[in-house]
């Protein structure tokens, strides 16, 4: 990985282009999200205005049965103060009958049966007094039946009063449900306003760095040398030095062009007939001219590790030498058919390209 020292990320401008398009398709997900939640709140919203209409109906309901009721409490209670006055009346009634019948007795008019029989001696003594009695008994009755007829409407008042208290305890738990789903979706759709932000802000730092990683350019003053001689290619990942002096244009990963095609390794763009350098020890396994590459050497680092140097001018080594680190190759040129003079570099493991700008330092 190119360090951190030189101020450029090892992203290359196609791996950032890659994450603007997974943060874009992200904020999609969560705006798509945000238009879902917004339409369950209405949903809800609409839903709560129902229940509290509902809840202020039931209210009313109740209000008027409890009034209702208040009313025939109050006509049952007359009622009853009026049976009890009747009552209280008749029973003075009786007692003045008795009355006559034991002085009738007394001044020897006495009756065939006794006085507490009734018999035709007391309905004669009685007769005068029976209209009234029959008309109080009358009246009594009435009472009864009313009585009757209003605590049959208290009970149909009460069973209205608890349907109605259960009505609006169904509706109340509606309103509730209504409530915490608003306040639910509020705080879904806060969360993902919030990733929206952040994946906004993350998206506007890609796209500076997109902005900087294409005009940026990485210039190579040094050459590879000898310093590490005899180590394994492995160890020396983010050691080594570009092969010739120059300018990095084209990078690992960055398409060629308007085309699907994705450059494999570096460009060094430099001046025709500069040294180009092998970055460390091996062998050649290939010296020639290679359509696309132009005149390309092959170095085998060995652990199946290889370096490419293509578009070089003149070829100064032949397959089967054995090179160290620092020894020239061959000049650069433009025999790859680039538009410019210069290097094309690979670095392959197994045959699989790898960045070479992460097993480069170019600061020392």
């Amino acid at each position: 990985m190119l360090l951190s020292a030189i101020g450029i990320s090892s992203s290359t401008a196609n791996d950032i282009e890659k994450e603007v398009e997974a943060i874009d398709a992200k904020i999609s997900k969560e705006k798509k999200k945000i238009k879902e939640e917004k339409a369950k709140q209405d949903k809800a919203k609409q839903a709560l205005r129902k229940s509290k209409k509902e809840i202020n109906s039931l209210k009313k309901n109740l209000d008027k049965v409890s009034k209702k009721e208040k009313e025939l409490l109050k006509e049952l209670r007359l009622l009853e103060k009026k049976e009890r006055k009747l009552k209280s009346s008749l029973a003075k009634e009786k007692t003045r009958l008795l009355q006559v019948v034991k002085q009738a007795y007394i001044a020897g008019h006495s009756p065939r049966i006794g006085l507490d029989q009734n018999g035709d001696y007391l309905a004669k003594i009685a007769a005068q007094r029976s209209e009234k009695i029959k008309k109080y008994s009358v009246q009594v009755e009435e009472i009864k039946q009313l009585q009757t007829k209003k605590q049959n409407v208290r009970r149909e008042l009460r069973k209205v009063k608890r349907k109605t208290n259960k009505d609006r305890n169904v509706a109340e738990k509606k309103r509730e449900r209504s409530s915490s789903e608003i306040n639910a979706t509020k705080s879904r759709i806060k969360n993902s306003e919030t990733k929206i932000r952040s994946n906004e802000k993350r998206l506007s730092n890609l796209f500076v760095l997109l902005k900087k990683r294409k005009e940026e350019t990485i210039k190579n003053k040094n050459l590879p040398n000898s310093r590490y001689e005899g180590k394994s290619f492995t160890s020396l990942k983010g050691k080594l030095r570009l092969p010739a002096m120059g300018t990095v244009t084209a990078r690992f990963g960055q398409k060629r062009g308007n085309s699907d095609v994705y450059w494999e390794g570096v460009f060094i763009a430099s001046k025709q007939g500069n040294s180009v350098k092998l970055i460390a020890g091996g062998s050649v396994v290939y010296s020639d001219w290679l359509r696309g590459f132009g005149n390309l050497v092959i170095i085998d680092h060995g652990d199946g590790y290889h370096t490419l140097y293509g578009n070089n001018e003149v070829i100064w080594v032949s397959e089967g030498d054995q090179l160290e680190a620092g020894d020239q190759l061959g000049t650069v040129g433009n025999s790859g058919g680039h538009s410019s003079s210069g290097v094309y570099f690979e670095v392959r493991k197994n045959s699989k390209p790898l960045d070479p700008l992460e097993w480069v330092n170019i600061t020392e």
